[in-house]
């Protein structure tokens, strides 16, 4: 965590990760309704029980306000600075009152307990250790409320992509940014099967500034059976688990592991 400067420019996130609202750049249509499931799924469950809210790793607020629009007594945290200095000029311009405290979600402690607490958008993938996983679950247990719930949504890695030409280049996704036309996200990667986290490397150009960004991070890989033996050891029960935002039921070929846990 903290090793990204992709978190330390929320203009940047926001044009790659825009809101639903606000998704006519993105190109392709299958992560267009990928995007606008996500966040009916977060909002559904964030008002399932109709108590206090946690978003951990909210970025620059673009979840959490929206819920907070939806009446949903919310709060949000995050461990870089300026995402939530972003966080709160979003939560300004809706007219909303949220508030944002950086935390780090090894370890973090803030005022109260809640109902539920989200960590969408694989977020939970920076822990690349057991032990930060471990650290994590336990803070989550300690802010949930009697009954309470975690939330949070994974990657199902591809398998072919652990074998991938880590000197090669492959499309990762395009945009549209007015102004500046057409915007490509390639990618190179490698995987350390011993450590299970992939190292990624991504390439941002436009037409006139080729790999004007260049953005460098690590994800842990997180295998199903291996998730249901955390969350178990975290005395966590898992009540559902989805393979993907629409609530499909989750199998081999789903591409994500959509969780939701009750201690």
């Amino acid at each position: 965590m903290g090793e990204n400067d992709l978190y330390d420019d929320p203009q940047l996130y926001d044009l790659l990760f825009p809101a639903a609202r606000d998704i006519t750049s993105v190109r392709d249509e299958p992560r267009k309704q990928l995007m606008i499931a996500a966040e009916r799924f977060y909002a559904e469950e964030a008002g399932r029980t109709g108590g206090r809210v946690l978003e951990m790793g909210c970025g620059s607020g673009r979840l959490t306000v929206l819920l907070a629009q939806d009446g949903i007594d919310i709060a949000g945290a995050d461990l870089s600075v300026p995402m939530l200095e972003a966080a709160r000029a979003r939560a300004r311009t809706a007219a909303v009152e949220v508030p944002f405290v950086q935390a780090d979600m090894r370890d973090f402690d803030i005022s109260g307990q809640f109902a539920t607490i989200l960590i969408p958008g694989n977020s939970l993938l920076h822990l690349l250790t057991i032990e930060e996983l471990e650290q994590c679950f336990a803070s989550v247990r300690r802010h949930l409320a009697p009954g309470g719930r975690l939330v949070f949504d994974i990657s199902k890695w591809d398998m072919s992509r652990y074998t991938r030409d880590p000197g090669q280049r492959y499309p990762a996704f395009t945009l549209d940014q007015p102004g500046s036309g057409e915007i490509t996200v390639e990618e190179i990667s490698s995987f350390d099967a011993a450590a299970q986290v992939r190292h990624v490397v991504w390439y941002i150009s436009t037409v006139n500034a080729p790999d004007f960004r260049k953005i460098d991070y690590q994800l842990r890989v997180i295998f199903p059976q291996e998730l249901l033996l955390l969350l178990k050891c975290a005395g966590f029960q898992l009540e559902a688990r989805y393979g993907e935002f629409t609530r499909e039921p989750f199998g081999a070929t789903s591409p994500r592991q959509v969780c939701i846990c009750s201690i």
